[in-house]
């Protein structure tokens, strides 16, 4: 059966470890695509506008799917937002502060659609950090008080990054036993766990992209290297986990691609599939 989409994760996988990629492979494999009739779409636990910043000039020819699911985007088209409820937002808040000592925590950013805000405490390094993933960032000066300050405004996710000595499986255990069951923490790598809603997952909104455009699970490959890519990767028999991968994530796919996200793994296999 012929492939009709194809979805990527970004970082670990698409990006090389510089946050780039190789710009003439990939415009060989779109026109590839676009000849075969094949959609290709993102899927970042990043922010759509960094996305639209990668793919500048391609934009509308692609499909976006952000924050792990919380958002997508058909081209330059908002088309679903899954947002976090405002009390929830300030539960997750408190849930870290109290939690964890101020030094353990690199990062706390709350994301909106479009806009991600970080605390003023936040150092510069980890600001910098910040702007790569969210690219439009505002710092304000509690964030223990955003959703006061922007009342109306859809939250779609918080990230949280924490630093030595809290290992991953410490945080999940420590924050596991704080949010309530409509929540979901997703690793994303960077040692870095995306919260949001249960439902606002990778699969999910690739499973929006399937009955949008009628495609079969089967006809679709997908591209992964962590835990949040592992809904997607169990969507079809097409699936791969970077050579880069840990091995539970590469136990998990259906094949592991030749070469890592630093050699042009994905872009590779998507010229290999198709031609």
């Amino acid at each position: 059966m012929p492939i009709k989409m194809i979805v990527t994760d970004m970082d670990g996988t698409f990006l090389n470890d510089a946050h780039t990629y190789n710009h003439a492979r990939f415009t060989q494999a779109l026109h590839l695509m676009q000849k075969r009739g094949v959609k290709f779409v993102l899927a970042s636990g990043s922010s759509y506008p960094r996305l639209v910043r990668e793919f500048a000039g391609y934009e509308a020819q692609l499909d976006f799917i952000s924050q792990n699911g919380s958002v997508s985007h058909a081209g330059t088209s908002l088309t679903n937002v899954v947002p976090i409820s405002h009390p929830d937002i300030d539960h997750i808040i408190r849930s870290v502060h109290k939690s964890f000592p101020a030094e353990h925590i690199s990062e706390l950013i709350v994301a909106g659609v479009d806009t991600a805000y970080v605390d003023q405490t936040m150092s510069p390094a980890s600001l910098a950090d910040t702007k790569i993933f969210y690219e439009q960032v505002e710092v304000v000066p509690d964030l223990t008080q955003l959703t006061t300050l922007r009342p109306h405004e859809a939250f779609t996710k918080v990230a949280v990054r924490y630093t030595d000595p809290v290992s991953p499986t410490q945080f999940k255990r420590i924050m596991d036993g704080q949010l309530p069951n409509h929540l979901l923490m997703e690793t994303s790598g960077f040692n870095t766990e995306l919260i949001g809603q249960a439902g606002a997952t990778k699969a999910n909104a690739i499973a929006q992209l399937l009955a949008r455009d009628q495609i079969a699970p089967d006809e679709i490959a997908t591209f992964g290297d962590n835990e949040n890519d592992l809904g997607m990767l169990a969507m079809t028999p097409f699936s791969y986990a970077m050579a880069n991968a840990a091995p539970l994530i590469k136990m998990q796919a259906a094949n592991v691609t030749e070469f890592d996200n630093n050699h042009d793994g994905v872009l590779n296999e998507i010229i290999k599939l198709l031609k």
